[in-house]
């Protein structure tokens, strides 16, 4: 995930509280890097958006791929449903402090080929932590960890 960009945020009176019945869309900029020999072809990818371990988003991705060497670039937007995160306890505490802290865990089937020779089916999984200026409207900290399943 290289940006985020809240897109929509429909606050009461520019408060910080969310709009009842309102969604927030964000507009993600994420790549899929290849650094070896192998290319990498991947389905239909699924995110899903926690706050506080409840499940306030989703988003879903193309398929693609991304070949040796090379990086795929794609924007995928979220769509957060504020109705989950405002019943969510902390919320208020959380946007007062001008700061709001979610994570997301992303699934990428796909395939791996290596010089047309070998092809094996795998799983790339991602759990981010992402630390949201509320202000500003911008990612302030990310922090990834990607597993590969063969």
């Amino acid at each position: 995930m290289n940006k985020v960009i809240v897109t929509r945020l429909e606050l009461i009176n520019n408060n910080i509280t969310p709009k009842p019945g309102s969604n927030i869309s964000l507009t993600t900029d994420v790549s899929v890097k290849k650094f070896n020999v192998a290319s990498f072809r991947y389905s239909n990818t699924t995110t899903t958006l926690y706050y506080h371990s409840v499940v306030v988003g989703e988003a879903h991705g193309p398929p693609g791929q991304a070949k040796a060497g090379w990086t795929m670039r794609m924007n995928i937007t979220v769509v957060i449903i504020t109705n989950r995160l405002t019943w969510t306890p902390n919320v208020r505490a959380d946007m007062g402090s001008g700061w709001l802290t979610m994570s997301s865990y992303s699934r990428i089937p796909g395939r791996v080929k290596m010089l047309n020779i070998i092809k094996k089916h795998v799983v790339v999984k991602m759990n981010c932590t992402i630390a949201i200026n509320i202000s500003s409207r911008a990612i302030q900290e990310q922090k990834c960890k990607r597993k590969v399943n063969l």
